[in-house]
């Protein structure tokens, strides 16, 4: 390798890197709302839950920044992002509706600024602030009434490929520690 090209790496990685540090700081930011404002106990978050998807051909473990874990139930996860939220809504309610072998109701998108939660079954937007964060209460009592509601067959397939897709461009030479 020549110089120029040591150092276009260098340049990459310092940049993954501190992309690396501002993601792991709007996680335990979000993670604090949650916990300090909206009444959540730590053990009910987690951070960086694996979960399996399975292809035609293969599977793949993917993760996601945060998830809210009810009563034996996945209620919501939630993806952090430092570039523009739109190029992952797609992907954030994908992963909601096949990663596990229910849909998780609810999928939320972060800059740490903006915040976007959906209703996973229906795909709409549902919320644009913070203040549209559930408090626990409301959550276990949403959760009360919840009946796991199979993913949907039709585009499974093409969404664990999105999934997928995703999870390559978001991998970088960091990893995130818990």
């Amino acid at each position: 390798m020549d110089e120029r090209e040591e150092l276009i790496h260098e340049k990459i990685g310092n940049e993954d890197f501190v992309e690396m540090i501002q993601l792991k700081g709007i996680r335990e930011e979000i993670r604090q709302i949650l916990i300090e404002e909206k009444g959540f106990k730590p053990e009910e978050i987690e951070i960086n839950p694996k979960f399996r998807i399975e292809l035609a051909n293969c599977y793949a473990d993917v993760s996601i920044d945060l998830a809210i874990h009810l009563s034996s139930t996945y209620f919501m996860i939630i993806k952090c992002v430092t570039t523009a939220m739109e190029s992952w809504e797609r992907y954030v309610i994908f992963f909601a509706r096949a990663a596990k072998e229910y849909q998780i109701p609810y999928a939320t998108l972060t800059n740490g600024k903006s915040i976007r939660i959906f209703d996973t079954i229906s795909g709409s937007l549902i919320s644009e602030s913070l203040s549209g964060l559930f408090h626990r209460k409301q959550s276990m009592d949403m959760i009360k009434n919840f009946k796991k509601i199979n993913r949907p067959e039709k585009n499974l397939e093409k969404e664990k490929m999105i999934i997928y897709a995703f999870e390559n461009i978001k991998c970088s030479s960091f990893q995130l520690d818990k």
